[in-house]
């Protein structure tokens, strides 16, 4: 199925890239902040998108993991953005002031230098920040075991673990290629995560500008791809 995947997530990064060479998106009024918090991480997830497509063309797919991960994990919390809105973007906000907080106290307790304009931020929580910092709390969110079981899987493989140097190991005998081909399993679920944050996106737009991409995609994988429901 993986001829399929590629071709799905080819139509929507296409889709993309086409609303990006317009340079405009019909939003609601209403939904305008929304839209701008989001689009930078749907950018990404198209733009990663290209760069495992050229991994895989290379001959480099187990490689391009670590984009396969990225991408579902920037997918879902996506999703759950949209679901929630002003809460979500709220939490969003806490964690990264609390990580840029961890940053600042980091740098001066090694005597690094911190730039005058670099700010630190007073200690920040938000009663939805696990949402965000936990993958594994997100997935539960959603009823997305399986998503989190592929995430993990994915995990093992891009961190410095046994089971990862095992993958260039063939009868104890180590080589430079990976033994066994993990591309087709992680594409499929890449795939529907693409099409699920296009539906997201495209749930806020007036214009619905994504739905004959979605279409085709879903033509392509020949199932019906629905947006995660958050419990």
């Amino acid at each position: 199925m993986s001829d399929a995947s590629v071709g799905a997530i080819k139509v929507l990064v296409g889709a993309f890239d086409d609303i990006v060479a317009a340079g405009r998106l019909v939003v609601p009024a209403e939904k305008e902040q929304l839209v701008t918090a989001v689009f930078g991480w749907w950018s990404w997830i198209n733009r990663s998108c290209k760069l495992v497509l050229l991994a895989h063309e290379a001959g480099l797919a187990h490689e391009s993991i670590p984009g396969t991960r990225s991408i579902v994990e920037h997918s879902l919390v996506l999703q759950w953005v949209v679901d929630v809105g002003a809460d979500a973007l709220a939490t969003v906000d806490a964690v990264d002031e609390e990580r840029r907080r961890k940053l600042y106290d980091e740098l001066v307790a090694v005597g690094s230098p911190v730039p005058d304009d670099v700010t630190r931020p007073e200690r920040t929580t938000h009663p939805l920040q696990a949402y965000v910092s936990n993958f594994a709390r997100l997935c539960a969110a959603y009823g997305a075991k399986d998503l989190y079981l592929r995430y993990r899987m994915m995990s093992t493989h891009i961190h410095p673990t046994a089971k990862g140097a095992e993958a260039y190991v063939l009868d104890g005998r180590p080589g430079g290629q990976p033994v066994v081909d993990l591309f087709e399993v992680f594409i499929e679920v890449t795939a529907v995560c693409v099409a699920q944050a296009a539906l997201a996106i495209n749930s806020l737009l007036s214009d619905e500008a994504l739905s004959g991409a979605i279409n085709d995609a879903q033509e392509l994988l020949g199932v019906t791809i629905e947006r995660p429901t958050l419990r």
